[in-house]
């Protein structure tokens, strides 16, 4: 199979940097979207994601002005493309945790409507297990009138990328590929050897489906155990950072870090992607991981109730400012991010302001893009998300312009010592503390950073 054109259905964080990516080949690529003020950038060769995106402005650029990256909300489009690569949403319902499939099958709807005879469409969406199975070889069959296999083409390849890094993963990383067939893996090889640098390791449409929701669900449970032993030594009056430190000089130990929360498209529901595909067995250290990272948000507003209880204040009439709306440091990605459930449990009963350098949308309080403007007259920072720009605050300065000195760090981005030194009120996630002070003398290593 000869690959010419590729129409990418999504141009969000997956999809976009996809399409540019083919297009930087000489791949005449299609990006299409429904959302308009998206492609009128794109066309304009302007980057609709904002932060630190390393290469991805000028791709997009270039792309574009050679004539090789065009964006479009025509679907019909997609009638001459040789390859169809699916990049959408598959959330989950918030209150049941079951798969909303909607967008997914929209999409693959109108694939299968437009699409050509013989040409390979890929899923990359992250799917709950035996989708491809139940709804998209049936979805694509009935709305083009052909059969995977015979008349068309079809593999799972689920994106591996995140914010910050989207095109150095794209092409570096290894990518699981499952096949319909053997002749649809030897066209996905095909494909995806256009853009990647990286292994692809073939399987089957299930496995494929399996390991990827795994994948994530693995690092959630990871998480999960850092944010319980940071719990832990909140009581105990211990340092999680340390005891990370410590646990990590054993032969294969990798504690992770603990935090506010767990964000972005994918960990925040994976695990339950992947646990709405089982009738019979309920995995029960998977789901209960994620509720552990869930709640994480939730004790952050415990924490701040707490440092503004010891500073003498009650949060009715306190400004809080949030640091950080987006869920990764130096990006614009709030999906899911931990931010949005401290705004929500504090909204209504104190004065919220939000900082972020990269979010330009502002969520149930107002976003002020300058630092020094969002922590004036405040009686509690809290530090959300790990921006490079609050890895140096400067305590003295902050301590003149607050009204009251308090702090709560859910990313270990400062010293409890120097924080307290200062005359601040400080809580941190996985920070405890004894009567009378910090239990330890905290090494030069551990201090300002997360």
């Amino acid at each position: 199979m000869s690959i010419r054109s590729v129409a990418v259905v999504g141009a969000g964080y997956v999809g976009l940097p996809v399409a540019c990516t083919f297009a930087s080949k000489g791949v005449s690529t299609l990006a299409v979207d429904i959302d308009a003020a998206r492609v009128d950038k794109i066309n304009r060769g302007i980057s609709p994601i904002e932060g630190e995106e390393p290469g991805l402005a000028e791709l997009i650029s270039t792309a574009v002005q050679g004539g090789t990256l065009i964006a479009t909300t025509d679907y019909s489009r997609i009638s001459s493309a040789d390859a169809i690569i699916v990049c959408v949403d598959t959330p989950i319902d918030e209150a049941t945790r079951r798969p909303v499939l909607k967008i997914l099958r929209s999409a693959v709807l109108t694939a299968g409507k437009h699409m050509r005879r013989g040409a390979l469409v890929s899923i990359e969406s992250t799917l709950p297990p035996r989708t491809m199975q139940d709804v998209v070889i049936p979805t694509l069959e009935e709305a083009s009138g052909m059969k995977a296999g015979r008349d068309f083409l079809l593999v799972h390849c689920p994106e591996r990328v995140m914010p910050g890094r989207l095109l150095r993963n794209l092409r570096e990383y290894d990518r699981v590929l499952g096949g319909f067939d053997d002749a649809s893996i030897e066209a996905g090889r095909k494909l995806y050897s256009i853009i990647m640098g990286g292994k692809l390791h073939t399987s089957d449409l299930v496995h494929a489906e399996i390991s990827k929701t795994l994948e994530n669900a693995y690092r959630d449970v990871q998480i999960a155990f850092a944010n319980e032993v940071a719990l832990a030594c909140e009581e105990l009056g211990a340092d999680a950072y340390e005891v990370r430190r410590l646990v990590n000089t054993c032969p294969f130990r990798d504690m992770h870090i603990p935090g506010a929360g767990v964000g972005g498209h994918c960990l925040p529901k994976d695990s339950w992607l992947f646990a709405s595909s089982l009738n019979g067995f309920k995995p029960t250290i998977i789901t209960s991981a994620r509720e552990t990272n869930e709640r994480m948000p939730v004790h952050m507003v415990e924490l701040v109730e707490d440092a503004l209880s010891e500073a003498g204040r009650k949060i009715e009439s306190s400004k809080i400012a949030v640091l950080g709306l987006a869920f990764l440091h130096d990006s614009d990605d709030t999906r899911h991010s931990p931010a949005l459930t401290i705004i929500d449990r504090l909204h209504g009963h104190a004065e919220l302001v939000v900082h972020d350098p990269y979010v330009a949308k502002e969520y149930r309080a107002p976003l002020v893009r300058d630092l020094d403007a969002a922590v004036r007259g405040a009686d509690c920072l809290v530090i959300v998300t790990d921006h490079s720009c609050y890895r140096n605050l400067d305590l003295h300065k902050l301590k003149a312009v607050m009204r009251t000195p308090a702090i709560v760090d859910g990313r270990n981005l400062l010293s409890s010592e120097e924080c307290r030194g200062a005359g601040f009120v400080y809580r941190g996630i996985g920070k405890g503390m004894r009567k009378g002070g910090p239990t330890w003398s905290e090494p030069a290593e551990c201090k300002n950073k997360s």
